[in-house]
């Protein structure tokens, strides 16, 4: 799969599908000495020119959608500006796992794309909040 191909829809689904860093990779944002930087270097996931706005965007939408915060899947501590978080570093095995299920979803909804188009402007069929539902691990329980 087309790294740009296969995450259109994921782009277009505006940041709710998309929130931690998983996709930060090159300089530190420390050494950088602003967050957020003007610019990302080794983007895995998301396109390799994203802007602050599209990068912060979708790491809001993961922390909506899968109710987190930054350290679930980046080097920092709670409280601490952002500017001390570690976005570069894969220790977090959170942050990997985000890139395989952001692959997952794009293809996803590629597929069903593919079999069943949608109007032109709406919305992937499939987000985060389709399985997490506001928590970091997904259940396939219903809520009470």
């Amino acid at each position: 799969m087309a790294e740009d191909s296969g995450f259109m829809a994921i782009r277009a689904t505006r940041p709710i599908l998309l929130a931690a860093s998983f996709v930060f990779a090159g300089t530190s944002v420390l050494a950088q000495g602003a967050f957020p930087p003007s610019s990302f270097k080794n983007l895995q996931v998301l396109p390799k020119d994203s802007g602050p706005g599209v990068v912060v965007g979708t790491m809001k939408g993961f922390a909506n959608n899968l109710g987190v915060r930054c350290q679930f899947c980046h080097v920092g501590k709670e409280g601490l500006p952002l500017e001390q978080f570690d976005f570069v570093s894969d220790e977090i095995p959170q942050k990997k796992t985000a890139r395989v299920m952001m692959r997952l979803t794009a293809d996803i909804n590629k597929q069903l794309d593919a079999a069943v188009p949608r109007a032109t402007g709406a919305e992937a069929r499939v987000t985060c909040i389709t399985c997490h539902r506001g928590k970091s691990t997904p259940t396939n329980t219903k809520e009470p």
